[in-house]
């Protein structure tokens, strides 16, 4: 295992060696949460909590949130405020004041326990410490001691000194070290030594004597070696077998380098924090020390150069503490992505960093193309990568182009597409080159100069892809282009598979197969053979006659032979659905570059691998295009901060997350502590007991994953109320209201990025029930209920002896009932719909033996003649028409004798769908009734007698309306004489119309009547009326004496408004009159002529609006409006809307009538109101219509008409009149 791992750190130093790698370091100050920025010391503890010491406090992070734990003067804060130092050992934190001792931090409790010279034999000032593995402390002192004190005891347990201590060297000690093979190192300010301790003897070994002076830090190195930093003579690298110290020469012996401290990677790298030289970071193997720089506001430098404190966590973080920067934090793992990005070099940097297009060529050049231009890699004489330079700046195209793709061929040329800029051919020595741009004119020109891909067939032979001309084939330089024709001018990306047929993609419509015969298949949403995606970027093929196509909305899967497809989404382990960027390594797993991240795929497993820029990818924005597979099985993958480079090989596998920490619990907004959660075990969780009091409790828990604690969501459970995982809320707390007393189990769970769980946390919940909940009152409880139960069972035998009374009583009154119901000869029935029974009292007709179908009851039990009848009334009951009913009919009684009777009946329950469940009612026997109804036929005498009276009435009324029509006519004769009153010439022919309608309704009811009078008195002198005889002819008289009052009335109301309008038009005096009223008498004459149009037409005026005018004249222009419009507005026939609204206004009355009609030319507009003039000129129209209204208007009312009219729109009149006209 270890040979392996040395393998690995060997191929990632080799590769460090051709790279340069850049850390990007993350910064927390006060605005993040810090107590203030400068930094004393890190440290973090096995709950994967960072702790940092400032001079302002004490502060916890989590991953996520600060936790400041402040002086308050109680045992929940430190005991000062100025941490100088951290030390975390055997699960214990502790934490060394300025002047006010040390303390030790219960995690459990969350209290600081303090040993100062006032509890304690340890003075207040203390340099450093360390704890052994009996729990034990050393402790530098200001003083220049190093004591040795038991915490559980309280007592020093020795002292040495330089001067009673031989070996140890004298002067301040600076710093405790203890090595992994448990060996304390002492570093002051004339030396170093070990001290190991046998059998109560402390053994003291000094290291160096001659050079090492003012040891500030120590660090372990490999085979038996220490790091040795200094304050003023540089860095030393001690071989403690042999006591051999090496001076680094990289590092510089001067008080300006003194160093603060040191720290060692797995990747064997040291890094160096210095006083007032920043940060650095030594490659031993190489000798060389790269520097990084402070710079505000830039990621790839630290915030200060003053360097307190170093610190790797087990995640691989490296930590920087720093005096007046706050910390500072680079992930160490990063440096397997080998980001290259605007400051990877000190000089020769990217100059734009959207990448767009990698290529590393057969010579081993890397080129990069960018959003503005190419690149070319430069290398040093190691062979190592040095920076990057403008490719042929002698072409000021291709500087400020937009590059698409960098190709090579197997001739050596270079291939370098654009968007906007054609297409660039380089020869294999890159010193000149053929440039290709779109022609309309030229057939074999490129098909566009927005280029996406190129691509090599199997043959050999380059295609291009373009987003407007779609692909091409390259013939050579003779030939040219050959663009195919495609359905979709939009190529994205194109391959050509194992049996030679190309597949192209398009970011707007789906996918097209195109076989070597030129035969063309197109796959979209709504194709024979649909995919579920149209957006489509770039593919990629497997061995297994599959295509894998990015997409706007997740990874498309492709059968080449069945034409079957399934869409990847987030839901399947991808990080994100839009995918600009998609590529198979070297072992055919695929990468997806997205907007939120890199996505690794096994096609065969599904099984996918997530990252984010925290892991060390450029960023979480990936660029279509921009990847390349390289020497060495590199994989090239750029985005819009630059690009990575790794062997995906030798990418760590990524860990589930770890188990999560309770960390704290509140209990009605106050913190309680919590139990002993390191000594539990999955089977024995930690148990929490709460009062009952405690109704509203909250717990806030972390993961140790410091680095991860971004990208992880957290799911709970508590069992005993819930079994279903909820996710927790970002703030990683979850709050407990209203519990029921009794036992619960909480879990809690992590999830990271590639939907990893972490082991389940549990913690027992025992909720204490209240006293009111207590078995003792549960005992009262259950006497009380058990009397309660005694009394409700008195109180329901008190009532089932009423209820008894009452029924006896019921049966008494149903007796009654009976008796009635038998005295007076009625029958009584009660029918149950659902289940078909009927139950019948008193009965005294024949009914069927199965009485509950009521089909066959009604068949059997009613006349003939009267079936229809009941079954209509039976029907309207059932249909929710009616819930009462009362008819009579013809009933079967025993012997076959049929009895006329009386049916009353009332539907008494319906459904929630109001069908009737139960129907009740009686039968009346009123066949003696029948019988006494001859007395009636005197009566029959005398109605005829007013019958035959009634009828001469309504013939002298009909002799009227008569001689009024020929008034009418001739009224109409002499009206046609004048064109003023030619409109009133078709009124009297509609009048007529509609006045002979209801005269002759009213002669035919008549003549009816006077039929039915006589077949009565014919039935009547025989003595063969029967009762259904003698109500029909009832009802015949009544509804031919209603008809024939209608019809009169009818045509005496049209011509009352008739004779006021013809009044009107004959004479032109002025009087008042309510327009209102008269625009209803002007439409009920209008109302014939109108009614024989297909026009429907409607009217507003507003009420009670006297005006003082002549009524002609508004009749005169009404009906001229009306007029030319059912005449001229609609030639071709169809149906309009005709409007005529009358508002008060502040100047007096608006008139405004509209049509929908053909509509005027502004030609017609101009003469429209001249006279004589018309457009059915020889069709019967004389041109006065128009002009009369417009005379009207002008000269009689002094008023003002417009128009607005469009041809096809229809037309508006506006009529103006005067105030003056409207009585007040």
């Amino acid at each position: 295992m270890r040979a392996i791992i040395l393998f690995l750190l060997c191929l990632v130093s080799s590769r460090c060696l051709a790279f340069s790698y850049q850390p990007q370091f993350d910064s927390f100050g006060a605005k993040e949460g810090l107590s203030m920025n400068t930094i004393t010391d890190i440290v973090n503890d096995k709950e994967g909590h960072l702790w940092i010491a400032t001079q302002a406090g004490l502060n916890r992070y989590d991953g996520k949130h600060f936790k400041i734990f402040d002086t308050r003067g109680d045992e929940f804060g430190p005991s000062a405020r100025f941490i100088k130092k951290l030390h975390f050992s055997r699960s214990t934190l502790w934490v060394i004041t300025r002047n006010d001792g040390i303390n030790r931090y219960h995690e459990k409790s969350g209290t600081f326990e303090l040993f100062n010279s006032n509890n304690s034999p340890l003075p207040d000032d203390i340099i450093d410490l360390n704890e052994d593995a009996q729990g034990n402390l050393w402790i530098a002192t200001a003083d220049n001691r190093l004591l040795y004190f038991s915490p559980t005891s309280n007592n020093v347990l020795a002292t040495l000194e330089s001067t009673n201590t031989p070996g140890l060297p004298s002067g301040r000690i600076n710093t405790l070290y203890r090595d992994p093979q448990e060996r304390l190192w002492v570093g002051t300010l004339n030396g170093l030594a070990s001290l190991k301790q046998t059998d109560n003897v402390w053994q003291v070994t000094p290291y160096g004597q001659e050079v090492l002076r003012g040891v500030a830090a120590i660090e372990a190195g490999k085979s038996n070696t220490l790091w040795v930093g200094t304050q003023t003579r540089g860095l030393f690298l001690l071989d403690i077998t042999n006591d051999q110290t090496k001076a680094i020469s990289a590092v510089p012996a001067s008080p300006s380098f003194s160093i603060a401290a040191l720290k060692r990677d797995k990747f064997g790298s040291l890094w160096i924090g210095f006083r007032a030289q920043g940060l650095a970071r030594y490659n031993p193997s190489s000798n060389e020390i790269h520097r990084l720089n402070s710079a505000a506001e830039n990621r790839y430098s630290i915030n200060s150069p003053v360097i307190t404190s170093l610190w790797i966590d087990n995640e691989q973080q490296l930590w920087i503490g720093s005096k007046g920067g706050g910390m500072s934090k680079t992930f160490l793992d990063a440096q397997y992505f080998g980001h290259i990005h605007g400051f990877s070099f000190s000089d020769n940097n990217l100059l734009n960093v959207d990448i767009r297009s990698l290529l590393e060529d057969k010579q081993g050049t890397l080129w990069v193309g960018t959003a503005n231009g190419v690149y070319q890699g430069q290398k040093n004489p190691s062979g190592e990568l040095s920076g990057f330079v403008p490719f042929h700046p002698q072409n000021p195209i291709l500087g400020r182009s937009f590059i698409s793709f960098i190709k090579e061929d197997a001739s050596g040329q270079l291939w370098i597409g654009t968007r906007g800029d054609g297409l660039f051919i380089y020869t294999s020595d890159k010193q000149s080159y053929i440039h290709y741009q779109a022609d309309a004119n030229s057939p074999n020109s490129l098909p566009s100069n927005q280029l996406y891909a190129l691509y090599f067939d199997q043959q050999g032979t380059p295609w291009v892809t373009s987003s407007d001309g779609g692909a091409a084939k390259y013939e050579g330089i003779t030939k040219g282009f050959v663009t195919v024709p495609l359905p979709i001018t939009t190529i994205t990306d194109m391959l050509q598979d194992s049996e030679g047929n190309y597949w192209l993609t398009s970011s707007r419509d789906g996918l097209i197969r195109l076989t070597a015969d030129g035969e063309i298949t197109h796959f979209s949403l709504h194709t024979s053979h649909p995919i579920p995606k149209k957006h489509l970027f770039s593919i990629v093929a497997d061995n297994n006659h599959i295509l894998w196509i990015a997409s706007n909305e997740g990874l498309l899967r492709f059968n080449t032979q069945d034409f079957s497809s399934r869409l990847l989404t987030t839901a399947d382990g991808l990080i994100d659905n839009t995918i600009y960027l998609l590529f198979a390594d070297q072992r055919r797993h695929l990468w997806l570059g997205t907007t939120k991240g890199l996505t690794q795929l096994d096609p065969d497993t599904l099984q996918t691998t997530n990252y984010t820029d925290i892991d060390g990818i450029q960023d979480n924005e990936f660029n279509f295009g921009a990847a390349a597979l390289g020497n060495n099985n590199t994989l090239y993958l750029g985005g819009v901060n630059g690009f990575n480079h790794f062997n995906p090989a030798q990418i760590p596998p990524r860990q589930p997350p770890t188990m999560p920490v309770i960390s704290e619990l509140f209990v009605l907004d106050q913190a309680h502590p919590l139990p002993d959660m390191m000594h539990s075990t999955p089977r024995l969780p930690p148990a929490l007991t709460l009062a009952h009091t405690a109704d509203i409790f909250s717990l806030h828990y972390h993961s140790p994953d410091l680095h991860n604690a971004t990208r992880l969501s957290y799911e709970y459970r508590l069992l005993g109320l819930n079994d279903t995982w909820i996710t927790s809320s970002p703030e990683q707390v979850t709050y407990f209201t209203g519990l029921n007393p009794g036992h619960y189990l909480f879990e809690i769970r992590a999830k990271d990025i590639n939907q990893q769980y972490s082991p389940v946390r549990r913690l027992k919940i025992m909720l204490d029930p209240p006293p009111w909940q207590s078995p003792f009152a549960y005992t009262f409880y259950f006497m009380l209920t058990l009397m309660l139960v005694s009394i409700i069972f008195f109180r329901k035998w008190s009532q089932y002896q009423q209820q008894a009374l009452l029924l006896k009583e019921v049966a008494q009154s149903e007796q009654r009932l009976q008796l009635a119901l038998w005295g007076s000869g009625d029958e009584f029935w009660d029918w149950n719909i659902p289940k078909g029974i009927a139950t019948r009292t008193n009965t005294f007709l024949q009914y069927p033996e199965q009485d509950g179908e009521l089909k066959t009851t009604i068949t059997t039990c009613v006349h003939p003649d009267d079936i229809r009848k009941v079954s209509r009334v039976v029907k309207e009951c059932l249909s929710d028409q009616i819930d009462k009913f009362s008819l009579t009919y013809r009933g079967l009684a025993p012997g076959g004798k049929w009895l006329w009777v009386l049916n009353r009946g009332q539907v008494v329950e319906r459904d929630e769908q109001g069908r009737p469940l139960r129907v009740a009612g009686t039968i009346k026997n009123i066949q003696q009734q029948k019988e006494t109804e001859h007395a009636l036929r005197e009566l029959n005498q005398q109605l005829e007698q007013r019958v035959i009276e009634r009828t001469l009435e309504l013939q002298m009324r009909n002799d009227e309306l008569k001689h009024t029509l020929d008034e009418l006519e001739h009224t109409q004769g002499e009206l046609m004489d004048k064109e003023k009153m030619a409109a009133l010439g078709g009124l009297v022919a509609s009048i007529t119309h509609e006045v002979n309608t209801p005269i002759g309704i009213s002669v035919t009811a008549a003549s009816h009547l006077q039929e039915s009078v006589k077949h009565f008195d014919q039935l009547y002198r025989k003595g063969e009326i029967t009762e259904e005889d003698f109500e029909q002819y009832q009802t015949e008289v009544a509804e031919c004496c209603r008809l024939v009052l209608a019809n009169l009335e009818r045509a005496s109301k049209l011509i009352a408004s008739f004779k006021q309008v013809s009044v009107d038009q004959s004479h032109e005096d002025v009087r008042e009159f309510d327009l209102h009223a008269y625009l209803e008498e002007i439409f009920i004459s209008l109302n014939p002529m109108l009614s024989r149009t297909p026009h429907q037409y409607h009217y507003h005026c507003p009420e009670k609006l006297i005006i003082n005018s002549t009524p002609g004249a508004f009749y005169q222009i009404i009906s001229n409006l009306f007029n030319n419009s059912v005449i001229h507005a609609y030639p071709d026939g169809k149906a309009g809307q005709l409007s005529l609204e009358v508002e008060r206004c502040e100047n007096g009355i608006r008139i405004t009538y509209q049509d929908d009609g053909c509509g005027m030319s502004e030609e017609i507009q101009a003469q429209v109101f001249q006279p004589f003039f018309t457009t059915k000129r020889g069709k019967g129209g004389s041109g006065l219509g128009m002009n009369i209204v417009s005379n009207i208007v002008t000269q009689v009312l002094k008023g003002e008409i417009s128009i607005t009219s469009r041809q096809g729109e229809g037309s508006t009149f506006v009529i103006t009149l005067p105030d003056s006209l409207i009585v007040r």
